[in-house]
């Protein structure tokens, strides 16, 4: 009993065997039977056509994976993209109940005809991997041809608003040996897919609109139609204004510091020379960057153009400032009109304040002179006398010097004009006091010339600090216009990009 149950196994698997091996070599004749039936008299060489000849309509479509790079100075859009085409081949149809229900078959590129779709505005070799991938047909005719490549395509850029700019490059794809009689490219969707998307992190996809075009060259009468993806992406600008736009404000705002710095100090000049130094490099690292064309420049180069304007500006005020701050130091006084518009009205209204003495204008100083050729005045009249004589000032006379006690009565004394005692008496008292004589009046001579030269000092001086309060109004005037100026160039170029 046992060997007979062991027997209907045996048989039960032999026959799933067979049924297995027998279905797999249908299938696979049934494969190699529709390959032999339908590539027996195809041509993949010329475009199929059965009965009329209409255009083959062929349906692109492209769905971006990734945006490697966007080359600005050389103007080339690198992606990484997904090709979809779709076409009817009239002689790829067969019935798929004959076939043991095969409703598809995948074959290699070169087996069937595939139309020539490129990239009109390629900059590399062409569409990478156009041919090295397989087709699939449907045994109702519909081809698809789904590969992925990597796009070099041409794209204008325009730089204008850097770096808060988008840029919209143009894939326009059709054929290059068929024109639309025979071939006719439609797009397949509305716009490109962005569903497989990875994220970039200087360019953000905005979308892929497409349009499809139709355009009758110079070259041919007949129409060419083409399917363009506008690729729209939108610059992520927080790179930038980290790294360029806000140390070009810092900068552009230290230069203000020239104005606060004094000028005795010797670096205002050195200051803004240096700010304009780093500038030009920030300048040229934007260059760099961009597209060498003149038909956009940026709103932050012409920023940058400003700015470098600014400060070269600012250096001239910076030495107009000096020139008048060491003006003094030649003693040439601080003419009425400069004293009246500088010291007096922009002084208040800049808030300087107005601590200076009385003004000092260009005059003479000669009536505070003293003519020390008193020798027709004798001294003895108002310095020695006889022992019981009284003199002028009423006042007996001692030891033959006179100890006058009123202060303001000897210069009249001296200067007034001698009696006729006095000059019988002047003769023979200038003798004896000449020497006396002599040394007071070298030591009121010397006196006389310490003052002048203490006076001179003085209004050296003064002059010299009003030339330096000027100084400091047009320092705190350029001060407010160059802040002024400043904060509208960046506050309108700023809002102007990124709006």
């Amino acid at each position: 009993m046992e060997k007979m149950l062991v027997y209907v196994r045996v048989l039960e698997l032999t026959f799933l065997v067979m049924v297995i091996i027998q279905g797999s070599v249908t299938g696979v004749s049934n494969q190699s039977l529709l390959f032999t039936d339908l590539f027996a008299k195809y041509h993949n060489e010329i475009r199929p056509v059965c009965g009329e000849d209409k255009p083959i309509v062929t349906k692109v479509g492209i769905s971006i994976r990734q945006i490697i790079d966007l080359n600005e100075p050389k103007q080339i859009l690198t992606i990484n993209a997904w090709m979809r085409l779709n076409w009817f081949d009239c002689q790829l149809q067969w019935n798929a109940s004959s076939y043991g229900g095969i409703d598809n078959v995948i074959v290699p590129y070169d087996m069937v005809w595939v139309p020539d779709i490129t990239l009109y505005d390629n900059a590399g070799d062409g569409i990478s991997g156009y041919k090295d991938y397989r087709v699939s047909i449907s045994h109702t005719g519909h081809v698809s041809y789904n590969f992925p490549t990597i796009i070099n395509s041409l794209c204008k850029v325009d730089v204008t608003y850097f770096p808060f700019d988008t840029q919209v490059c143009h894939l326009p794809f059709g054929s290059w040996a068929y024109h639309g009689f025979q071939l006719d490219a439609t797009n397949q969707s509305a716009a490109g897919d962005t569903s497989t998307f990875l994220l970039n992190g200087e360019w953000e996809l905005v979308g892929i609109p497409v349009v499809r075009h139709v355009l009758v060259y110079s070259c041919c009468p007949e129409p060419y139609p083409d399917v363009t993806f506008y690729v729209t992406i939108k610059r992520k600008s927080l790179f930038y204004v980290l790294n360029l736009l806000f140390p070009c404000i810092l900068i552009t705002s230290v230069s203000l510091l020239g104005f606060l710095l004094p000028p005795d100090s010797g670096e205002k000049i050195s200051l803004e020379i240096t700010v304009l130094l780093s500038l030009a490099v920030f300048l040229l690292v934007v260059s760099e960057t961009l597209p060498p064309t003149s038909e956009n420049f940026p709103y932050i180069g012409l920023y940058f153009v400003l700015s470098m304007m600014l400060v070269t500006f600012s250096t001239v005020l910076t030495v107009v400032v000096l020139n008048f701050h060491f003006k003094g130091q030649h003693g040439r006084p601080v003419p009425r009109w400069i004293r009246s518009l500088f010291l007096e009205k922009l002084g208040r209204l800049l808030c300087v304040n107005n601590n200076s003495e009385k003004s000092v204008h260009p005059q003479t100083f000669e009536g505070n002179k003293i003519d020390y050729n008193v020798q027709r005045y004798p001294a003895s009249q108002y310095l020695v006398g006889e022992t019981n004589q009284e003199n002028d000032y009423g006042k007996p006379v001692t030891n033959g010097v006179n100890h006058y006690h009123h202060q303001h009565s000897a210069p009249e004394s001296m200067f007034s004009e001698p009696n006729a005692q006095q000059q019988q008496q002047q003769p023979e008292v200038q003798n004896q006091f000449t020497p006396l004589v002599t040394v007071l009046k070298e030591q009121l001579y010397v006196v006389q010339k310490i003052k002048d030269v203490f006076d001179s000092k003085s209004r050296q001086d003064h002059v010299s600090s009003e030339w330096m309060r000027v100084a400091i109004i047009l320092d705190r005037l350029f001060l407010v216009l160059f802040s002024l100026i400043s904060v509208t160039c960046t506050l309108g170029i700023l809002l102007k990009s990124a709006t």
